[in-house]
């Protein structure tokens, strides 16, 4: 931010920018807290299991590659437009939800929720923090990303306490759009773009801490042409890949993993909830090591912790080692929000925030859809999904290696056919 802020009171001021920001990501998190509702969807439409899980599949596809759209729709349009159409659509969605008979309303429920978790998501969020802060930008990346996990967590407790005095129909309804009444009204007071001598780039505070925090001096607009043949674009790319595909693909098959090993179902229910805890604290952390650490560096740092969790899969039928691995799991798996965030905001600069991060999320369509099918499907070669397991820690180990080697040589356009 820039100096002379406005006093704490004003809803100008950049606390209660983070605080908006804070809670529209909050509404990313219906969709982990309607996966509570599974039972109770299944066991009235007389659905099974793997048609209820099939919803996951269009909603993955839309989500991520409507991410490219948001980075696009931001820079022309505006964060708060952006923002607001999202919440519209959540709204769609929750009906939709809270009336389906068949899969077909099922499927267009989910696929209005990813156009809707894709405008609430980190392309955007993180498109405001980074325009607006600078020097703290780290710690207000991490603070507004939490929102995702937070909201999950307070979904989650008012999806319970509604079921206990109804149906899942009316739960899913009050919870839903009782969340888009609190959240609406900061999204459109709260959420705005900079204006003149304000945000990161205002005043003399921007080229000092471009040079402290190892940022190059990007063109102000870079077209997609010259986004995608920088080495750097391609290795953070891959590396969101990897984290997709481990990420997704545990979640997925995670808790059959520690049926396998004799853990009971509660059991392997609590392993999952320390890791998302441990996600919280993993965002807000990653924000403190923002401001230590190049977001690159401590990106690929975290990396290299994702690779390392990993290594610990085989040996979690000691509940010790689950703790460890829940942890490791969780706090490098969250983290990547904020970090690799970061990591796009020092290498391409703030304008060119939105745009890049949005093409870097099509990675998520390949990676989230490959991790659980590969995992499936080295069960069923091998009896075991130890050889996945190892197979995703080695791609992502080259992710951390690439990271590291990755060279920071100055963007350089390709000189136009007519200076030819």
């Amino acid at each position: 931010m820039s100096a002379g802020s406005p006093p704490l009171w004003s809803r100008r001021h950049p606390v209660w920018l983070v605080l908006g920001c804070l809670l529209c990501q909050m509404g990313a998190g219906f969709f982990y807290a309607s996966r509570t509702l599974s039972a109770d969807v299944i066991e009235e439409l007389g659905w099974t299991r793997t048609m209820w899980a099939s919803g996951t599949a269009p909603m993955l596809v839309v989500s991520s590659v409507g991410q490219a759209f948001v980075g696009a729709a931001c820079a022309r349009f505006g964060v708060r437009r952006v923002i607001v159409a999202s919440l519209a659509c959540m709204s769609a969605s929750v009906a939709l939800f809270s009336v389906m008979e068949r899969p077909l309303t099922f499927y267009a429920s989910m696929v209005l929720l990813a156009l809707a978790n894709a405008g609430l998501g980190d392309v955007s969020i993180g498109s405001v923090i980074t325009r607006w802060f600078g020097r703290w930008r780290s710690v207000a990346l991490g603070f507004a990303l939490v929102g995702s996990n937070l909201g999950a967590v307070v979904y989650i407790g008012a999806l319970a306490w509604f079921l206990e005095g109804g149906g899942w129909r009316g739960a899913a309804l009050a919870v839903g759009l009782g969340g888009v009444a609190a959240i609406l009204p900061f999204a459109i007071g709260v959420i705005r773009e900079p204006g003149p001598g304000e945000g990161a780039g205002a005043g003399s505070e921007l080229p000092d801490e471009e040079s402290a925090r190892g940022e190059e001096r990007m063109p102000a607009a870079l077209t997609t042409g010259e986004i995608v043949r920088q080495p750097a674009f391609w290795v953070l790319t891959y590396s969101l890949f990897c984290y997709a595909l481990v990420q997704l693909g545990l979640i997925d098959q995670f808790v059959l993993y520690l049926g396998d090993l004799g853990y009971e179902r509660s059991e392997a229910a609590r392993a999952l909830q320390l890791t998302f805890g441990a996600g919280i604290a993993a965002k807000l952390g990653a924000g403190l090591i923002g401001q230590v650490l190049p977001a690159r560096a401590a990106f690929g740092l975290n990396t290299g912790l994702l690779a390392l969790s990993l290594l610990l899969v085989p040996f979690v039928s000691d509940g010790r080692m689950l703790t460890v691995f829940g942890i490791a799991f969780g706090l490098s798996s969250s983290a990547r929000d904020v970090l690799l965030a970061l990591a796009v905001g020092e290498r391409f600069g703030a304008e060119n925030f939105a745009r890049v991060y949005g093409l870097m999320n099509l990675a998520f369509v390949p990676g989230g859809a490959l991790g659980p099918l590969a995992l499936a499907e080295a069960h069923r070669q091998f009896g075991d999904y130890r050889p996945g397991f190892y197979a995703c820690m080695a791609l992502t180990v080259v992710a951390a290696l690439a990271l590291a080697l990755s060279s920071r040589t100055p963007f350089r356009p390709r000189p136009s056919r007519r200076s030819e």
